[in-house]
């Protein structure tokens, strides 16, 4: 079996066979034939990935629960949350579509923070090796179905055309919404898988060294 050192991985712009390599600390790996960003290793990724997770669970709690906008029109209101328009979509028989922005604006989002979390705090433990790694495997199934930032978008729709119609107003889960949306956006930033593969390849290389230390001295 060829070793590990000599390893290939393709760029993902250009496909040029490049050496595994992991960028130090603080900077990033660039392909010499077109310049594409292959690592960027950025100083405490994990710390700072834990941070922005457990931030993210915070914010969703209000976000999900405090009104994001009121709409009035004579006498008149109604104020609209992330849950109750989940529920009205679901009672006006939108089954499918009620399912998908359940999926992608809250369960996703949720699971993201919870998953980059377990991910970031687990990987400090050598007996967790095993189910973080495949935690990472859910995360990277699962980024891709977060979509605050088209929810985002209809939300901005809402407030443009039916300014018109009524008097629409900004609510504070609004403002909790727009936070949660930034802090997953710098988690997805933050995070850098590759370290983390790092770190538990050496939790395994030092539970090895202790096991045969160990066996040694039975010897």
């Amino acid at each position: 079996m060829e070793p590990a050192a000599r390893w290939k991985r393709a760029c993902h712009q250009c496909d040029l066979l490049l050496t595994r390599a992991h960028a130090p600390v603080g900077q990033r790996l660039l392909c010499p034939r077109c310049g594409a960003t292959l690592h960027r290793n950025m100083d405490r990724s994990v710390t700072h990935t834990a941070a922005l997770s457990l931030s993210g669970l915070l914010l969703f709690i209000p976000s999900a629960t405090l009104p994001l906008l009121e709409f009035s029109l004579f006498s008149f209101g109604a104020e609209n949350t992330l849950l109750n328009g989940v529920q009205a979509l679901f009672a006006a028989g939108y089954l499918w579509l009620a399912s998908l922005v359940l999926f992608c604006s809250v369960l996703a989002p949720l699971g993201k923070f919870l998953l980059l979390a377990f991910i970031s705090w687990g990987s400090a433990w050598t007996g967790m090796a095993r189910p973080v790694a495949r935690t990472l495997r859910w995360y990277h199934h699962l980024q891709e179905w977060g979509m605050l930032d088209v929810y985002m978008l209809g939300i901005l729709v809402a407030l443009v055309k039916m300014s018109d119609l009524g008097k629409m107003t900004v609510e504070p889960g609004l403002y909790c919404f727009v936070a949660m949306m930034v802090v997953s956006s710098a988690a997805t930033v933050s995070f850098d898988a590759e370290t983390v593969w790092a770190r538990l390849a050496r939790h395994a290389k030092d539970a090895g060294e202790r096991a045969s230390v160990d066996a040694g001295g039975a010897k």
